[in-house]
């Protein structure tokens, strides 16, 4: 069968039954076992689907699995998950990888995804291939200034910092948002408006600028200690590809496209303290939180880009 195609294939009652990846076996772990929890989650995902037997799923499937994340028993799962500590969490239904929380999720199969550890093997090795195209708000949020002043730490206060700040993050954006990234000194969060039916999009961009504003009051603006760290934020809006991207051993669940491109670029243009936000975001705010018209000539854009800069101080 050509591609990778997610099938649940029958086995011997020896062996029970196993998620593969038709065409890549995993050349380490080899078929992953389905525990009984994720054999009922994948038989809820093909009725939602509409398969039956043995057809895989496919990349049509998506909507029927993101659904259900917020739908139901899924939205009760996640409910119950957010109950339990500790963080870090799967970044789309709230299990718990550390802490006394894992002890419950970890032996129902909610375990960190090899693909993006940010996600749980349920939400992610059970995707269809591919990905839907989709409106998507994208927040890329960055540590200045973090390499020139770790060369004056420990690696273990360093290691320590990026911890402080990946709390901060995560308490922030979650569950609104999938923290789809953790790259060093940046985090990368996703607001996907299609798992919030009913939400106008309005809202959603009013949510992405105002966690936004929150992330750096968590980091110490306007606190009377100030900021432990500085942190400049990026913010656009409109279409991207969400899902599995890549082959083989270098599968991830992510988003690509312009959007996710134009909010790195806004970011890197921001100053610690600053959101860059893009017109597109700003048309859902009201002209006194908008901040400050300007005009960016960011890389990979042939003319000047319309932005608006606020400031932490504001």
């Amino acid at each position: 069968m050509p591609g990778h195609l997610w099938s649940l294939n029958a086995a011997s009652s020896s062996t029970g039954v196993y998620l593969v990846c038709m065409g890549e076996p995993d050349p380490v772990r080899g078929p992953q076992r389905l525990t009984p929890w994720q054999r009922m989650a994948m038989r809820a995902i093909r009725k939602e689907a509409g398969k039956s037997g043995s057809e895989p799923l496919v990349e049509e499937d998506w909507s029927a699995v993101m659904t259900m994340h917020y739908t139901g028993p899924g939205k009760m799962l996640s409910r119950l998950f957010l109950r339990l500590p500790t963080s870090p969490r799967c970044s789309m239904c709230g299990a718990p990888f550390a802490g006394v929380g894992r002890l419950i999720a970890g032996p129902l199969g909610y375990r960190p995804s090899r693909k993006n550890p940010n996600l749980c093997i349920t939400c992610v090795e059970a995707s269809p291939p591919g990905g839907v195209t989709v409106d998507t708000g994208v927040l890329f949020a960055d540590l200045r200034g973090f390499t020139e002043e770790s060369e004056g730490r420990t690696p273990r206060e360093t290691s320590d910092l990026l911890r402080r700040f990946y709390k901060c993050a995560e308490s922030t954006f979650f569950p609104e948002a999938i923290i789809d990234k953790l790259i060093g000194d940046e985090v990368m969060a996703l607001y996907l408006p299609f798992l919030r039916p009913g939400i106008p999009e309005d809202e959603i961009k009013l949510l992405m600028f105002g966690q936004a504003v929150e992330l750096l009051r968590a980091v110490g603006y306007g606190s009377e200690q100030g900021p432990f760290v500085q942190v400049g934020i990026g913010l656009d809006y409109g279409e991207a590809f969400v899902g599995n991207i890549g082959e083989r051993a270098l599968y991830d669940f992510t988003a690509v496209g312009d959007v996710v491109n134009t909010a790195a670029r806004l970011q890197g243009e921001a100053a610690g303290g600053e959101i860059l936000l893009s017109e597109r975001v700003a048309a859902a705010l009201g002209e006194s939180e908008r901040g400050e018209a300007v005009s960016l000539q960011l890389k990979g854009k042939a003319d000047p880009f319309a932005a608006y800069r606020c400031s932490a101080a504001r």
